[in-house]
C-alpha cells in the first residue's frame, strides 16, 4: 500500500492540482494507495490521530509531497519506506520558507535524514540539497514536479495580444519586485502594456506585507497594471493573452507559473541561472539583473522550443513510481 500525503489545494498557489494529478496517474496504473489529509504549511489544524491510527507494514510506502513537513518526525517510526519531495531548501538564503518560519523551526537536516529516498523538483534543487547536506548523496534523486497540461487546453485558442507583457510570479521579496518595477517602467516607455497577474487582491497584499505598500503604489504610478484573478479560470484566460512572460525570481526551484505560461504559448524571458536553463532555451535567458538584455529580449521575442514536457504528470509520476519500487 502507498500512503500518499498531498498538498492542500489552493487557487493562488503553485501547488496547483498536484494531488489530483498524482492520484489520476496512480489510478490509471492500478496502483493501490490511500490518500491521507494534507499536512503542509497552510493547514490550520492537523488530523494527527488519523495518521497515528494507521498500522502500516514493512512493504508499504509513504510519499510526503512536502518533504519538510513535521509529519515525517511523527511517522518516522511507522513501518514502510519513506519518500519526500523537496521543493525548496532553507540553506538557499532566499527560499521563501525562511521568511515565514525560522531555519531552526524547519529542522531541515534532521527531517530530510529520516527519508529512505529524497525526490527533487529540478537538478538545481538537487545540487542545492547536496551542497548543504552531502551526507544525503545516496538518497537524493531528481524527479521533477508533475503538471497536468490537459487543464490548459481550453485556453490555448485565446488570441494573443501582441503588445501585452506579463509577470505572473508572486510579488514578493525573493522575486525582486524592485527589478520588476524598473523593467515594467522601461517596457512601458517602449510602448508595451505590462500586467502583473495575481491571485491576491492588492489591498490584501498590503495588509499581509506592509513592506510592499510603497512598491505597489509605485507600480500604480508607472502604469504596471495589477490584475486580480479570483479563480484559476480567470487567471488562465488572462495568462493566455500574454505574448511575453518575464520572471525575475532568484529563489525558484521549479516555477509552475513560467511552465504554464510557456505551455499557453507565451515567449519566456528568464535568468540564465538557477533552474531556468533546465527547460528554457538558451536564447530566452538573460544575465541576471541585466535590464538592457531583458528589454532586448522582449523586443526580439525569440521563438524557441522549451523542454517543458519533461514535467508532464505522466513522465514525473512514472519516475516517482519507479523510484519507490512500485512499477
Amino acid at each position: 500500500m502507498l500512503y500518499f500525503i498531498g498538498y492542500e489545494e489552493s487557487q493562488d498557489n503553485w501547488t496547483g492540482n498536484f494531488t489530483e494529478a498524482v492520484q489520476e496517474e496512480l489510478v490509471r496504473r492500478s496502483i493501490p494507495f490511500r490518500l491521507l489529509p494534507p499536512y503542509n504549511w497552510r493547514g490550520p489544524s492537523m488530523p494527527l490521530r488519523e495518521y497515528l491510527r494507521i498500522e502500516s507494514r514493512d512493504d508499504d510506502q509513504w510519499f510526503f509531497s512536502w518533504a519538510h513537513s513535521p509529519l515525517i518526525e511523527l511517522l518516522a517510526h511507522k513501518k514502510g519506506r519513506k519518500y519526500g519531495l523537496v521543493v525548496g531548501v532553507t540553506t538557499f538564503h532566499f527560499d521563501p520558507l525562511i521568511f515565514v518560519q525560522g531555519e531552526n523551526d524547519i529542522r531541515e537536516s534532521h527531517r530530510l535524514s529520516l527519508y529512505d529516498k529524497i525526490f527533487t523538483v529540478s537538478h538545481w534543487c538537487k545540487r542545492c540539497v547536496l551542497r548543504a547536506y552531502p551526507f544525503l548523496k545516496k538518497k537524493v534523486v531528481h524527479t521533477g514536479f508533475p503538471h497536468d497540461f490537459d487543464i490548459y487546453e481550453p485556453y490555448k485558442q485565446i488570441a494573443k495580444e501582441p503588445d501585452l507583457i506579463v509577470f505572473n510570479q508572486r510579488f514578493a521579496l525573493e522575486r525582486l519586485p524592485v527589478l520588476e518595477l524598473e523593467i515594467a517602467r522601461m517596457l512601458i516607455k517602449c510602448g508595451f502594456r505590462v500586467q502583473h497577474l495575481t491571485g491576491t487582491d492588492c489591498e490584501i497584499m498590503k495588509q499581509q506585507s506592509p513592506s510592499m505598500v510603497s512598491l505597489l503604489c509605485e507600480a500604480e504610478q508607472i502604469g504596471l497594471n495589477f490584475i486580480h484573478n479570483a479563480t484559476k479560470d480567470q487567471y488562465h484566460r488572462n495568462l493566455a493573452k500574454a505574448s511575453v512572460v518575464i520572471t525575475t525570481a532568484i529563489a525558484d526551484m521549479l516555477p509552475a507559473s513560467l511552465i504554464e505560461a510557456i505551455y499557453l504559448g507565451a515567449i519566456p524571458i528568464a535568468p540564465r541561472a538557477f533552474c531556468f536553463p533546465e527547460f528554457v532555451h538558451y536564447d530566452n535567458l538573460y544575465a541576471p539583473y541585466d535590464l538592457r538584455e531583458i528589454i532586448a529580449l522582449a523586443e526580439m521575442r525569440p521563438k524557441r522550443h522549451h523542454t517543458i514536457k519533461q514535467f508532464s504528470k505522466e513522465t514525473v509520476v512514472d519516475t516517482f513510481i519507479r523510484e519507490m519500487g512500485l512499477g
